[in-house]
């Protein structure tokens, strides 16, 4: 069985036993809506083998999109990962360490099929743009940015997003990233209602952040679509990521986002936000 049919499967058993819903009546709701991120997947996987690399001689050399490298370069800061030497992250958790906030089949799922998706598709865009660096065909170096940028800001996003919990974790944060949670928010509670709003409001297919802005020294909400990085969009270091994919809680919540949202408050790793402030803060020199 191919992995959609097993995904789908999984999704159809889980949502009878969640819901009572019956299978036919599942697929005629958000079904499709909850397989969206591996038909997406799948369709830059069909973008990159459908890109043709023009021979030696016969592309016109130009200026190459600086976000190609910026995407490896960061990449590389967070996972120590070389151009094309692109890994799934083991979890430092197991997969059932989550609940009852985050089930353990969307781990599972969510880890070793998208996130691995996103790594498959990242690993043969590169192969494609070695070809095109080579050639010196600069026009198809940037025409393999959208999936640089899609596929990469996926294993990247997910991989902070994978650190960003924890179990037995949530509550309210300490140390430095509390204090300036409470300088540009006022409180807790506002940074909260700041970031959960953000968050539910996503239009469609996004992540929600908390994010270093390093010319400011300051914390800022802010809000990314598809798998568009951080850093690339908005100049901020990414601190607190939020998938909010259906995938990402479709199977628990349905299509509850704001209850997956306000269930994430529950695992927040703070220690990790909290080091990759100070780590921001130092780098900018603050």
């Amino acid at each position: 069985m191919a992995d959609k049919d097993l995904y789908i499967a999984a999704l159809e058993k889980k949502l009878a036993e969640l819901s009572g819903i019956e299978v036919d009546q599942i697929k005629k709701n958000q079904l499709a809506n909850a397989s969206s991120e591996a038909r997406a997947i799948r369709e830059m996987a069909e973008y990159v083998e459908g890109i043709q690399v023009k021979q030696a001689g016969q592309a016109i050399a130009g200026k190459v999109n600086p976000q190609v490298a910026a995407m490896f370069a960061h990449i590389k800061a967070e996972l120590g990962e070389e151009r094309g030497a692109h890994a799934l992250p083991p979890l430092q958790y197991d997969y059932g360490a989550l609940e009852p906030h985050i089930c353990t089949t969307i781990m599972q799922i969510h880890h070793t099929k998208h996130h691995q998706g996103y790594i498959n598709n990242l690993k043969a865009a590169v192969e494609k743009l070695v070809e095109a660096e080579k050639a010196n065909d600069t026009a198809t170096i940037n025409n393999l940015l959208p999936a640089i940028k899609f596929n990469g800001g996926g294993h990247l996003n997910h991989t902070i997003f994978w650190t960003n919990m924890a179990p037995n974790a949530g509550g309210e944060p300490s140390g430095p990233i509390a204090e300036a949670i409470k300088k540009d928010f006022g409180s807790f509670q506002s940074f909260k209602e700041k970031f959960s709003g953000a968050s539910v409001g996503v239009k469609g297919s996004g992540w929600g952040w908390l994010g270093y802005c390093s010319k400011n020294d300051k914390v800022v909400v802010a809000t990314c679509q598809n798998q568009d990085p951080l850093q690339l969009t908005h100049g901020l270091v990414p601190l607190l990521g939020l998938d909010v994919w259906e995938h990402a809680y479709y199977l628990q919540y349905k299509n509850l986002r704001a209850d997956y949202v306000k269930a994430f408050f529950n695992v927040i790793n703070w220690a990790n936000v909290n080091d990759r402030y100070e780590a921001a803060r130092k780098a900018a020199g603050h």
